[in-house]
């Protein structure tokens, strides 16, 4: 630490080289102010592409359907679990170019894609989102206390087939084991 108080003293000795440090520091600082700034933006671009991450959209569904699940008359106390059959999913817009080479005894045609960019921060470019698609429930598990009531067990089945737009036959309704009292 000695050494660099020498050093400035020495360098800030001179207008000219006091004003350079006071530059160079300035520049340094400025340089990791920026670094958080984009990354910040980063993160709240990418929260707006794709909303949520998978793991809490599938939290998200679980609560709102256990909580809907819970009000159909005789269901009573409900467990969910959803999977996935896809995730998020971004579509970019591409600029599509066509390529065509002709001689005399060949005929070649070359379709050529390439993302269109923009600007995000300082220095950044990302890929121009047209679409994105929502993750896609491949399957639901259903335990309810009334589960092994048949007209309960075929409107639970109903309401999560009509909520998901799923198949019956990936949803599994079963009946809720009693709690253990001791």
């Amino acid at each position: 630490m000695i050494e660099f108080k020498e050093l400035f003293k020495r360098l800030s000795g001179n207008k000219k080289n006091l004003v350079l440090i006071i530059c160079a520091v300035s520049a340094v600082i400025l340089l990791v102010a920026s670094e958080f700034i984009t990354s910040d933006e980063k993160e709240s671009i990418s929260d707006v592409k794709t909303g949520i991450s998978s793991a809490e959209y599938i939290a998200s569904q679980e609560d709102k359907l256990k909580e809907l699940l819970e009000k159909i008359d005789g269901a009573g106390e409900v467990e969910v679990m959803i999977t996935l059959e896809s995730c998020y999913e971004n579509v970019y817009l591409k600029d599509s170019n066509l390529k065509t080479e002709s001689n005399k005894d060949d005929f070649k045609e070359e379709q050529e894609e390439t993302y269109i960019m923009a600007k995000t921060g300082s220095n950044t470019q990302e890929g121009v989102i047209i679409k994105v698609y929502e993750p896609v429930v491949k399957g639901v598990a259903v335990v309810a206390t009334g589960g092994e009531n048949e007209k309960v067990k075929m409107a639970i089945l109903e309401t999560v087939s009509a909520v998901f737009n799923i198949n019956s036959t990936n949803i599994s309704v079963e009946k809720m084991k009693p709690e253990r009292t001791e």
